[in-house]
């Protein structure tokens, strides 16, 4: 199937989630409405974003630019064995900033073009303040065998860092004095379907 057709598979079915969670609500009291759609095949995990009330910023247009700092989505998703996590962070336009790593600032491994270009990405203006965004992350990069596991542990976020309404939302509630999204002990549980 294309791109636009799973988008519009996904954009049909019954919303996963919301990120709608205001860890610093004293600081950023507001978010733009995001929800989000998973599905998965015996290869790819896909994602749908929709993100109504916000007019994307999208100064990003190289993969490894910051994003965060433009309207951004976010797909954080632990190892089998929860030592380590991948970080997907992707603006409106769908340009990437990924990695593998520990914590944070710790054993830090910046994903390859060869890794990047792997990951589907399908951006859609819906209209001025409504977009929506799908990406395909293949098993084989974040090394899930639905044949061995049915579960990761993850969280997904909203942030935009210069955007006019700075933001900071997630899925799953993070227990933190500041913004800090690079948090494992804070992901929730993903289950995958037979």
């Amino acid at each position: 199937m294309s791109l636009a057709k799973i988008d519009a598979a996904l954009a049909a079915m019954p919303i996963s989630g919301k990120i709608d969670t205001l860890n610093w609500v004293e600081h950023y009291p507001a978010a733009p409405e995001t929800l989000f759609t998973l599905a998965h095949t015996d290869e790819m995990l896909y994602v749908r974003y929709e993100v109504k009330g916000e007019v994307p910023l999208a100064t990003k247009n190289e993969d490894l630019e910051h994003v965060n700092e433009d309207a951004c989505v976010e797909i954080f998703i632990a190892n089998a064995d929860n030592t380590r996590y991948w970080n997907f962070e992707f603006n409106a336009a769908g340009v990437c900033n990924a990695s593998h790593r520990k914590e944070r600032k710790v054993d830090v491994v910046r994903l390859n073009a060869e890794q990047l270009q792997s990951i589907k990405r399908f951006p859609v203006q819906l209209c001025a303040a409504h977009w929506s965004l799908l990406v395909g992350i293949p098993f084989a990069l974040i090394h899930l065998d639905l044949s061995r596991e049915r579960a990761r542990r993850a969280n997904l976020y909203k942030c935009g860092d210069l955007t006019p309404m700075k933001h900071y939302a997630s899925w799953n509630p993070i227990h933190a004095e500041a913004p800090a999204f690079h948090l494992p002990e804070s992901f929730g549980e993903i289950l995958f379907d037979k």
